[in-house]
């Protein structure tokens, strides 16, 4: 097979490729998963993005109840919607390899990124990859941080103008 052959049939390839990438993100961002509490004190559904969508409360149970146990019945009502939801996602993509952070068998659907791991095979060809640094314990990563921070400052900007007033 000469090398335009073998262009066109790489090229043919990557287009067949790419519009099932489209279809997937297409589904992918149809994705939704709800989960009613088992108690039905509560009912969330939560997006492609593991994004907080809809906060229901069925019955009345929710005003009777101590509000240490209300949180619990969202946190844990969110967390398997979250779980539910990665794994949709999961399965969308699936097809085209393993995805390293979605899991159906995490406690919210995501597992941190093994960085080491998936960057073995390129050292072992000899590859030079940087090191790897992780972020500290109960960060979401620098740049979320700095929007944190920027967020937190700008919070104190509009209290203090508050306060003049």
């Amino acid at each position: 097979m000469g090398m335009e052959e073998r262009l066109a049939e790489a090229l043919a390839e990557f287009e067949e490729t790419r519009a099932k990438l489209a279809d997937a993100a297409a589904a992918a961002s149809r994705v939704s998963a709800t989960v009613t509490a088992k108690d039905r004190s509560v009912a969330v559904t939560m997006g492609p993005q593991g994004e907080l969508t809809q906060i229901r409360f069925p019955t009345n149970a929710y005003r009777t109840m101590p509000p240490a146990q209300l949180a619990a019945a969202l946190m844990s009502t969110i967390g398997l919607a979250r779980k539910q939801a990665a794994g949709q996602l999961a399965e969308i993509y699936r097809p085209f390899g393993p995805i390293p952070v979605l899991s159906s068998d995490a406690p919210d659907g995501v597992v941190e990124m093994d960085w080491e791991a998936m960057f073995a095979p390129a050292r072992e060809e000899g590859i030079p990859v940087p090191p790897v640094e992780a972020p500290p314990r109960g960060s979401s990563g620098a740049l979320l941080d700095e929007l944190v921070e920027d967020e937190e400052a700008a919070g104190d900007a509009v209290r203090q103008a508050g306060d003049r007033l």
